[in-house]
């Protein structure tokens, strides 16, 4: 008996069909979303401004819906952060490094992060 399971168990791993590796649709969706690989956000500018704010920049990324920003002070950890759907933000502190990343739906871009001298 051992031995028809096992032969049906390798006849099933045989006629198995290989998983895809990407999805597919038949059309786009209300959203318009496409496949493909999201790019990360290039931040344009990010300065400290008179006072206690930096202003900070960005290209704006075809699908976003929008955009977290998060900074740094000082050797510190990324542990403020904002939500906003404009390519610009103003950061009530005078930060070291701000990183910007995308939402596109339900995915997010790899951060973008740069020093704010």
């Amino acid at each position: 008996m051992r031995g028809v399971i096992a032969g049906a168990a390798v006849l099933c791993l045989l006629a198995a069909q290989p998983a895809v590796a990407a999805w597919t649709t038949s059309g786009q969706g209300s959203a318009g979303a496409k496949g493909g690989t999201l790019q990360p956000v290039v931040i344009t500018s990010c300065a400290k401004g008179t006072g206690n704010s930096t202003s900070v920049t960005w290209n704006a990324l075809q699908g976003a819906t929008s955009y977290t920003v998060s900074w740094q002070q000082g050797n510190g950890d990324f542990n403020k952060s904002a939500s906003t759907t404009s390519t610009a933000y103003s950061v009530p502190l005078s930060i070291d490094r701000v990183r910007v990343q995308a939402s596109v739906g339900t995915w997010g871009t790899t951060p973008a992060q740069a020093n704010c001298p």
